[in-house]
């Protein structure tokens, strides 16, 4: 057992003594990640921003005139540029038929949506007066077919909205002869009733922010994708510190009676010990500060003494988690450069796969399935609780599992190597 000790605090002297070097790499490693994560963001928020532009030409019009079907045709297309799933791909300009199609030669605009005068009273009579949707020059395309598949849904939902509207004018026309007077304002709140009905989806749907308390948001999803590849890559700032031992120096270490996985264990603690107080330094104080920082607020949810002890066991159990699974792999690829490619090669496909790039559910069923059952998925679900202030006993536990199983791994590897 002496011996053990002796071996135990040898590795956490070593790895104390790589300090400077540990945290210039962690830095380098960490300002690169961090760099990453930021050209993901601003990728994520370009691609919000590029939304399709397109020109409405509204019919001539008499805005004097309250009764004129202009007032029903601009509340329809108000109501239509409102939907989220619309709003999300389009954004509408009102203008002229001329700066429309200039628009379009230029490029400002990807098509110009024409509405007939006679729009209202089409869809009233039956005869259905088509809207002319004009494109550029480039022809149809993908966004073309995205638009005319949003008109087609208009369309019908328009046609379900207005089905009421010929059934309450049959009303009025057969039973309530006496009050057409009224028919016109009743007209008016049953189109803005149907219409808000037909087009408004959230009536149908309950929107549940899920972030609070099952899920994270988008910020704390990325800050968890840095934390669990900061430390994978770590793995390179800590080559030497990991690397597999000679053939001669494993029949060393059993000839002292130490077993291959209590060596293991040794090289591990002393590295994790390390990361585990940058990680929890770094921890304190983003809580410190977090009131005066708002990113930091967005990210940290941490709130009670309870929550805060959980983060810190947390902190422990992902960093020796982590530092196994890099030991495991330099312990099977004897080559420092082999090794510290593999580590970066699998690393980053388990992190793939395990939807700590882009979510599990746009990954396909069979990456989703695997990644599922992948050490990355426990990593990162563990930082997730980390900073949430959620930490549980399923996260620890799993995370537990798989040091046993790297740590065993790695011992037997280092048997076979002794034996070869």
């Amino acid at each position: 057992m002496k011996k053990k000790l002796t071996l135990l605090a040898l590795q956490i002297k070593s790895a104390f003594i790589s300090i400077p070097k540990i945290i210039l790499g962690t830095m380098v490693i960490g300002f690169f990640v961090v760099l990453l994560s930021a050209g993901i963001g601003m990728a994520s928020s370009r691609d919000n921003d590029e939304r399709m532009k397109v020109a409405v030409v509204y019919p001539e019009h008499n805005e004097r005139e309250e009764n004129s079907e202009f007032k029903y045709i601009k509340m329809a297309l108000n109501y239509v540029s409102e939907i989220d799933t619309v709003s999300n791909v389009c954004t509408f300009e009102y203008t002229s038929r001329d700066e429309a199609i200039r628009g379009l030669r230029d490029e400002r605009y990807v098509m110009a949506v024409l509405v007939p005068e006679k729009l209202i009273s089409g869809i009233m009579s039956g005869e259905n007066t088509p809207i002319e949707v004009v494109y550029s020059s480039e022809g149809v395309n993908n966004t073309s077919m995205i638009f005319r598949e949003m008109l087609s849904a208009g369309g019908s939902d328009l046609a379900t909205a207005q089905s009421g509207i010929y059934t309450f004018d049959d009303l009025f026309y057969g039973i309530l002869r006496g009050y057409k007077s009224q028919m016109k304002s009743h007209e008016d709140k049953l189109n803005e009733i149907y219409l808000s009905y037909a087009l408004n989806r959230s009536i149908y749907f309950e929107t549940r922010d899920i972030s609070v308390k099952d899920g994270l948001s988008t910020v704390q999803f990325y800050v968890c994708t840095g934390i669990v590849m900061l430390l994978i890559l770590s793995g390179i700032t800590c080559a030497a510190n990991l690397k597999g031992e000679s053939r001669a120096m494993n029949m060393s270490i059993k000839s002292q009676g130490i077993h291959a996985y209590e060596w293991g264990i040794c090289k591990t603690t002393g590295l994790a010990l390390i990361y585990s107080g940058i990680f929890l330094v770094l921890f304190i104080f983003a809580n410190a500060f977090r009131a005066r920082v708002p990113a930091l607020s967005n990210v940290l949810t941490v709130s009670s003494f309870a929550e805060m002890a959980g983060s810190f066991l947390g902190i422990l159990v992902l960093v020796y988690a982590v530092f196994s699974f890099i030991y495991c792999i330099f312990t099977i690829v004897k080559n420092p450069v082999y090794s510290v490619l593999t580590l970066f090669i699998l690393g980053m496909l388990f992190m793939y796969s395990s939807g700590c790039f882009v979510s599990s559910s746009l990954l396909p069923s069979g990456i989703r399935s695997v990644g599922a059952y992948l050490p990355t998925a426990g990593f990162f679900r563990l930082a997730g609780q980390i900073i949430k202030g959620t930490v549980g006993a399923a996260g620890i536990l799993i995370n537990v599992l798989w040091i046993f199983i790297f740590q065993a791994i790695a011992a037997l590897a280092m048997r076979i190597r002794r034996n070869a």
